[in-house]
């Protein structure tokens, strides 16, 4: 990212810092040792008081510099021409003090060392060529105050010299800053593919689209350092993009870390010629929204969203199907191509994200209508159609005793009423998902015996029901799975098994539910009976089936021809608190 997107890292700012120190120390230590040559030369000078005072002069010059570096620093970065100071100073010394033979040729070098570590290779050597008139005004100097007039040889190679040590150290310099700049941009590559790794992660954990948008929003404004962000979803059927979050980086007063975030009411459809919204959309290509450009046609949904100055548009798509958009106003910071490829790697990763939860939320919603039908089914078949098929059998047995017992009939009459109210009241109950919130062992065996009294006659079936163990610690859900599981083999039994004796067993012990129904009919096959498809009016042994197995269970069906049949269920018991029904 560009600086001007990303906030001032505090670590990034010290090592500026000490890259400026361990610049400056080398230079200023430079300068102390440039005075060894005018110290040795004072000694030998025919004029000491003269040498004296220069050199006291360059050593306070130090002096100054290295007391107040920090100070120096940002000034000559602030005003480059400020080396202009210390290079007339340098050309001072070496008029006072012998021009082209002057010991002070290489302290007068320091400026020019200087401007090539700070201002590289082209202010070295511009700072090369302002200070050549000034040698040469030094030197002219020199020879007026009775210093020997130059040498030529020795005047060339002193101003070569000048260029030489510019050039080499300047270009050194360029390379340096090239390598920190690279090292620069390798770290900010490497912080944003951590930012996209570390959102990678965070969005696979997102259990929800809210969540997911949050998490997206946060990474722009938080780690990448954009100002405002926004993220909106597509209603993929009606192609509608709606549901609007955004999020605000250093908004006071509108949460504890700083951060401000908002669900934004607006609704745009989207379709061909819709505008730039649209276009980015539809064609699946990031765009930048120029300040004063329009994002779409429509102004009450752009004055809705407020945006402000340049935004970066960039399209979530899966699969060429576009999921949303994401919206980020960049404060003045240039679309260079790392934020168009960071911006889009994060709107690549929130795609898959929204994608694949939005996904897994319709899956959820498919698989809960899915298994609604079948449980309501199942209770419809469990209660209507039993019902229903106890009271057309009671009907038959009726119509055999006219017009000879019209007493008993009239008395099958009333009970036959009662039924159809219970059924009635069953379907009622099933259309609302009902349970009784208090079944208990009593209820079970009760209930269980009135289910089959609407079949038949007790002369008819005798039925023998026990419970035993702990009844309350099995959670509503599987209270009633069992229940229903019962009732479903006594229909069997009362329909096609023509038995006499039949008995249900039901225990709590050791973690798990056992319930067996036993009857002594003319029993069945039951893996020719499992093998038959299942039809709209035959749930039977299968029903039996899948409802224990939805309760991790394991379900036995035993029979044979002419020897009666049992059917053998066990689950495992689960507290009421533990499982949510």
């Amino acid at each position: 990212m560009s600086n001007h997107s990303v906030p001032p890292n505090p670590s990034h700012v010290w090592d500026e810092i000490a890259h400026l120190r361990r610049v400056f120390g080398p230079l200023v230590l430079y300068r102390w040792l440039s005075l060894l040559p005018p110290l040795i030369f004072l000694f030998s000078s025919e004029s000491p008081s003269r040498e004296f005072g220069a050199l006291l002069a360059a050593a306070f010059s130090n002096l100054l510099i290295t007391l107040t570096s920090t100070q120096l620093n940002r000034l000559l970065r602030r005003w480059p021409a400020l080396i202009a100071v210390d290079l007339v100073f340098g050309a001072t010394l070496l008029a006072l003090t012998g021009g082209w033979r002057s010991p002070y040729y290489l302290f007068a070098l320091s400026p020019l060392l200087a401007s090539a570590f700070f201002f590289q290779h082209r202010g070295a050597l511009i700072a090369a060529g302002a200070f050549v008139p000034m040698y040469a005004i030094a030197v002219w100097v020199a020879v007026m105050i009775g210093s020997s007039p130059p040498d030529g040889l020795a005047l060339s190679l002193a101003v070569v010299g000048l260029f030489l040590v510019a050039g080499i150290f300047g270009y050194a310099a360029t390379l340096l800053a090239r390598v920190r700049e690279a090292h620069a941009d390798l770290g900010r590559a490497h912080r944003e593919l951590e930012i996209i790794h570390d959102l990678t992660i965070s969005l696979q954990n997102a259990p929800e689209v809210r969540e997911v948008q949050e998490r997206v929003l946060d990474a722009v404004t938080h780690d990448l350092g954009f100002r405002r962000a926004m993220v909106g979803l597509m209603d993929q059927p009606r192609m509608i993009l709606t549901h609007w979050r955004e999020e605000t980086r250093e908004a006071p007063g509108l949460s504890a870390d700083g951060r401000g975030r908002a669900e934004i009411i607006a609704r745009r459809p989207i379709e061909s010629g819709g505008g730039l919204l649209a276009d980015v959309l539809l064609h699946n290509e990031m765009r930048v929204l120029s300040a004063g450009e329009r994002l779409t046609h429509d102004p009450a949904f752009d004055t809705m969203l407020n945006l402000r100055g340049s935004v970066l548009v960039a399209p979530m798509t899966l699969r060429e199907h576009p999921i949303g958009v994401l919206l980020v106003e960049t404060d003045g910071a240039a679309a260079t191509p790392a934020n168009l490829a960071s911006l889009r790697a994060i709107a690549g990763q929130a795609a898959v994200a929204l994608g694949t939860t939005m996904l897994c939320i319709d899956r959820a919603q498919r698989l809960a209508v899915q298994e609604e039908r079948i449980r309501f089914a199942r209770e419809i078949h469990d209660t209507l159609s039993q019902s229903l098929f106890g009271i057309v059998y009671a009907l038959d047995g009726l119509g055999k005793l006219l017009p000879g017992q019209p007493e008993v009939v009239k008395a099958e009459l009333e009970q036959i009423k009662q039924v159809t109210e219970d059924t009635r009241a069953q379907v009622r109950q099933s259309i609302l998902d009902l349970w009784p919130s208090a079944l208990t062992a009593e209820v079970f065996q009760s209930d269980l015996r009135r289910f089959v009294g609407q079949f038949c006659r007790q002369d008819e079936l005798q039925l023998d029901i026990r419970v035993r163990g702990d009844f309350a610690a099995l959670s509503p859900r599987r209270q009633r799975g069992l229940y229903r599981a019962a009732q479903e083999a006594l229909t069997n039994v009362v329909k096609h098994a023509g038995a006499q004796h039949a008995e249900v067993r039901l225990e709590v012990d050791g973690g798990r539910a056992f319930l067996s129904v036993r009857d002594d009919g003319r029993g069945f096959d039951p893996a020719a009976a499992l093998a038959r498809e299942r039809d709209r009016e035959h749930f039977g042994l299968k029903g039996i089936q899948e409802r224990i197995s939805a309760l991790g269970g394991t379900c036995a069906f035993e029979s044979q021809p002419g020897n009666g049949a049992a059917v053998v269920v066990s689950i495992p018991v689960v507290p009421p608190a533990a499982e949510d029904e």
